[in-house]
């Protein structure tokens, strides 16, 4: 596993405090040998991010849509920029790019993100780490809702396994490194005996 998929603001008008996480999160992420997949964007989280990457000696590969680009909202720095024709090809292209994936707090692209390759790994098309850095309870009310999904048999419990939710950067390298591939092959199969807690 060397690339790892970033899901982020882009946004510049955040609290410090997210931007400052995500370059704690980015430092150890260059550290740990990882490189950078992500949206390519020289603003916000994105920008952050890419920065302290690039200064821990990581590589940065930045996809972005052809649009953005007209804008120049292209990180320059990057070692590779894909240009791609619209936000669906920049997913796809993420994806087909890393071996795992995080997502650090973000607005409806960061969650549009997210849940794609949640979804992906239910039905056995990925099967690399997902990991949601609920940084400061950002994530709870979503993890809310998924409680609510599976409390009411709309997913299997034992698809709670398919993310790891994670409450600090160290939760997270933990995680990578002992993590295990795992597919349920079986994710068609509707019984309610998988229901059962």
């Amino acid at each position: 596993m060397k690339n790892i998929a970033v899901f982020c603001s882009s946004s510049n008008a955040l609290d410090n405090r997210f931007y400052n996480f995500a370059e704690v999160f980015a430092r150890q992420l260059a550290i740990e040998g990882y490189n950078l997949v992500y949206g390519g964007a020289n603003v916000g989280v994105m920008k952050r991010l890419a920065d302290t990457m690039k200064a821990g000696g990581a590589k940065v590969i930045g996809v972005i849509p052809e649009e953005f680009t007209k804008r120049g909202l292209t990180e320059t720095e990057a070692d590779e920029i894909i240009v791609v024709a619209d936000m669906q090809e920049r997913k796809k292209k993420i994806i087909e790019l890393s071996q795992g994936f995080v997502a650090l707090p973000g607005g409806f692209g960061t969650l549009d993100e997210l849940l794609e390759v949640i979804v992906l790994k239910q039905l056995s098309f990925i099967d690399g780490p997902i990991i949601i850095l609920n940084f400061d309870g950002f994530f709870d009310p979503l993890l809310s809702q998924f409680d609510v999904i599976f409390d009411n048999n709309f997913a299997k419990p034992r698809l709670r396994d398919m993310y790891f939710v994670a409450s600090c950067v160290d939760e997270v390298f933990d995680y990578l490194r002992s993590y295990e591939p795992s597919v349920d092959s079986d994710w068609h199969k509707v019984d309610k005996e998988d229901f059962k807690q």
